[in-house]
C-alpha cells in the first residue's frame, strides 16, 4: 500500500513540476516576445532596444534551456543577433526581415513549450 501512495505522490509532484514550468516558460517566452514585436524599424531606429531585449533573453535563457532543445536557443540568439547587427548599420529591409524571422522563431519555442504532442516527442 506505501508503495501505491508513494508513486502517486510521485506522480503528482512531477504533473505539478511539468505545469509551472510550462507556464513559467509560456509566460518568459510571451514577454520576450511582445517586446519583440513592439520593435520598430524605421531608418532612424537604434540597436538600443533590441539589445536591452536580448540581455533580458539572456537573463531567462539560463532558466529556459533546462527543457528546450539546445538548437532552437541558438536559432534565436543568432536571430537576435541578425536583427541586432541590421539596426547597427541601418539596414531597414534587413531588418524587418530579421524581425519577422526572431518572431517566427520566438513563436516556435512557444508551441514547442506548450502542452501538446510536439512537445512530449
Amino acid at each position: 500500500m506505501k508503495d501505491k501512495i508513494l508513486a502517486v505522490v510521485i506522480l503528482i509532484l512531477i504533473l505539478v513540476s511539468v505545469t509551472i514550468n510550462a507556464l513559467v516558460l509560456n509566460n518568459k517566452i510571451d514577454d520576450i516576445l511582445a517586446k519583440v514585436k513592439d520593435i520598430s524599424i524605421a531608418e532612424n531606429s537604434t540597436k538600443t532596444v533590441a539589445e536591452s531585449i536580448y540581455a533580458d533573453f539572456m537573463q531567462d535563457q539560463k532558466y529556459i534551456s533546462l527543457t528546450v532543445s539546445h538548437d532552437d536557443m541558438t536559432q534565436i540568439e543568432e536571430d537576435f543577433t541578425e536583427l541586432i547587427a541590421y539596426l547597427d548599420i541601418g539596414d531597414t529591409d534587413g531588418a524587418k526581415i530579421a524581425k519577422s524571422r526572431l518572431i517566427n522563431s520566438l513563436e516556435h519555442l512557444r508551441r514547442l513549450s506548450d502542452f501538446n504532442i510536439d512537445s512530449i516527442i
